[in-house]
Order: C-alpha cells, then sequence, then structure tokens
C-alpha cells in the first residue's frame, strides 16, 4: 500500500492531469438523480452535501430499518420546511443500506417538503465495520459492484428510487482488505454510473491516500472522490495535495462552536486556489436511534454565511460554495483517470 510520503512525491509529477474547473463540468446538459427522479444540474440550488435525515447509528445493523414513520414525519417534515424558508434547495441523505437508509420514506418527505432529496448506494466501512452486512465481507470487488449497479439500474429496495451519489465508509489508518473492497467497488461503480463517491475519511490522512491511490489504479480521477470530514484534518498540507490531485474538499460538522475552524479552512482553500472544491454541510441527525439527541443542520443559514460575509466573501463566492460546488460535484458524469 502507498504511504502518504509517497502519494504526495507523486501527486507532485502529476497534479494538473485533469483540471478541475468549469472546464472538467462542461457538459451539455448535466444531471442530478434525487429520490423523485432525475433533474436537471441547474435546479440543484442550495444545497447541503451532508446530513442524516434519519439514521440508526448506534443501533444495531438492519437491512430495513423500522421507524415509528408517525414521529418521523412529525419531527423532519416541518424542519425541513422550515429549512427551505431559510434557502435549502436540496439535501444529500448520507445514512447508507444497513445504516438505517429508507429510499421510500425519503420520498416522501421529499414530496411533502419540497426540499430535493439525494439518496445513495454504497456500504459504511467506518466503525470498525459494524455497519458493513456479512455478503460484503465476503463478496468480491465485481460481486459488491453488481449490488451496487443494481441499485442505479434497478431501484432500492425494490421501488423505482435510484441513488444520487455513492456513499461509502473507511476506518482511520492504512486501508482494511474490506475497506479496500468498498473503494474499489465504489470505483467501479462510478466508471459504469457516473456517481460521485463521498467517502466517509474524516482525519486520516493515510486513509483518504490510499483511497486516492486505489482510485487511480481502477482508473478513476479524484474528482469523482469527495473527502467527506475533512475539517478534522490537522495538516493542512494534505488537503492542499488531495485539493490539487483534484478531489472534492468537505467542511461539514458546521455547528456555532465551529465557525473559527471552518472558515480558517475555508481561507485556507481560497488562499491556494481551491475554493470551487470546498463542499460545506453539517453532518446533522434529524431522527435518530434511541434517545441520541437531535442533531440540527441550520447552522451553515443562521451563523456561517453570515460569518462569510463578515470576512468579505461576496455573494458571488457564497454562491460558489453553497450552490455551484454541489451542483458540480454530484453531477452524473464518468469521471476517469
Amino acid at each position: 500500500m502507498i504511504t502518504r510520503r509517497t502519494f504526495i512525491q507523486n501527486s507532485l509529477l502529476t497534479l494538473g492531469a485533469l483540471a478541475t474547473g468549469p472546464s472538467l463540468y462542461a457538459q451539455s446538459n448535466p444531471k442530478v438523480m434525487t429520490v423523485t427522479g432525475l433533474i436537471s444540474s441547474e435546479k440543484i440550488g442550495f444545497t447541503l452535501p451532508h446530513e442524516h435525515v434519519m439514521s440508526i447509528f448506534g443501533g444495531p445493523i438492519a437491512q430495513h430499518a423500522k421507524y415509528n414513520e408517525e414521529e418521523l414525519f412529525g419531527i423532519v417534515i416541518p424542519y425541513l420546511k422550515k429549512l427551505k424558508g431559510m434557502g435549502l434547495t436540496t439535501l444529500c441523505d448520507c445514512t447508507t443500506a444497513y445504516f438505517g437508509r429508507r429510499a421510500d420514506l425519503l420520498k416522501t418527505i421529499s414530496l411533502e417538503t419540497g426540499v430535493q432529496i439525494l439518496t445513495n448506494t454504497g456500504h459504511y466501512g467506518a466503525a470498525k465495520d459494524k455497519y458493513v452486512p456479512e455478503h460484503a465481507k465476503i463478496e468480491s470487488v465485481d460481486q459488491l459492484t453488481k449490488r451496487w449497479i443494481s441499485d442505479w439500474e434497478n431501484g432500492i429496495d425494490g421501488t423505482d428510487i435510484r441513488p444520487g451519489f455513492i456513499k461509502i465508509g473507511v476506518d482511520n489508518g492504512t486501508l482494511s482488505p474490506i475497506d479496500l473492497k468498498l473503494v474499489r467497488a465504489a470505483a467501479q461503480t462510478h466508471l459504469h454510473s457516473g456517481l460521485t463517491i463521498a467517502a466517509h475519511t474524516s482525519g486520516s490522512t493515510d486513509a483518504a491516500f490510499d483511497q486516492l491511490q486505489a482510485l487511480k489504479e481502477e482508473g478513476v480521477h479524484a474528482s469523482a472522490w469527495v473527502w467527506v470530514h475533512a475539517h478534522n484534518v490537522k495538516e493542512n498540507d494534505a488537503l492542499l495535495y488531495a485539493a490539487k490531485a483534484g478531489a472534492w474538499i468537505e467542511f461539514d460538522g458546521i455547528k456555532e462552536s465551529s465557525l473559527d475552524r471552518h472558515i480558517e479552512l475555508v481561507n485556507l482553500m481560497k488562499k491556494h486556489g481551491h475554493l470551487d472544491q470546498v463542499l460545506l454541510s453539517h453532518d446533522g441527525n434529524s431522527f435518530r436511534y434511541g434517545d441520541r439527541p437531535f442533531k440540527p443542520y441550520a447552522s451553515i443559514f443562521t451563523h456561517f454565511v453570515p460569518r462569510l460575509k463578515e470576512a468579505g466573501y461576496t455573494n458571488k463566492e457564497i454562491v460558489q460554495l453553497t450552490v455551484i460546488n454541489p451542483r458540480n460535484a454530484f453531477a452524473i458524469q464518468v469521471r476517469k483517470a
């Protein structure tokens, strides 16, 4: 497995092989897949790229999560309507299969609130593989890929709802065999579908660079990959190297207590010319397992955008961060290395 230092050295020799920016996303009519169907990416609007409408995180793995639907709808629908009133247009729900994903409920919520929602295919391999189903532990990369492609071609869990992106998760450090399998299956699914890969990677630079190397070996460009929870990274140079390779850098976890750090990170990316690769979100959760408390996802509207304005960001730059970047990140497009 490639080391972080070797990856960085190699990256310096190969940067710019495929630049990000307008030329990369110049499609005649780019599309995004929501739970209610395909839409033009121009309609994506203000987007939160990493939230959880509901999940069973903390509870046992479940192939088909069961929720108290009356309670769920009673909490989630008014909340999303409130966010829509603040300016929210689209939300990417990052709850994976066996982790609480219910595409059918998301469709109902989307229709009731008017908020466009993207769901996903893939598996969450972080949390020491707690939410990786048994079949994924024993099947080959090709077998797992076929399952995810079936979600894309035939619909999720017997519905006609198709995923709008691929969500995976990996543990910290060098990739385990299971995590590497998930990454390679995600890469092969991307090459078939054009769906973007959002990877829970957090602050582990080793895991990030291992993933980028695996994607390269599979023939997938870094611009098909989102470094999820990148705000947890301690070394700024790692973020910059990944950005130079073309990756999307997601600073989620935004809340009132994190504003200074998140402004600092956005400033870093702007200073080095990577503002057009930044994604902003909260990693909130509006309906959680057991007695876990509600995790709101409104701070970008109420606190962070005002702080960006105070820091001198123009309206054009804020639209870049909240509308154009998600539009480009989740547009369906095969991105080959």
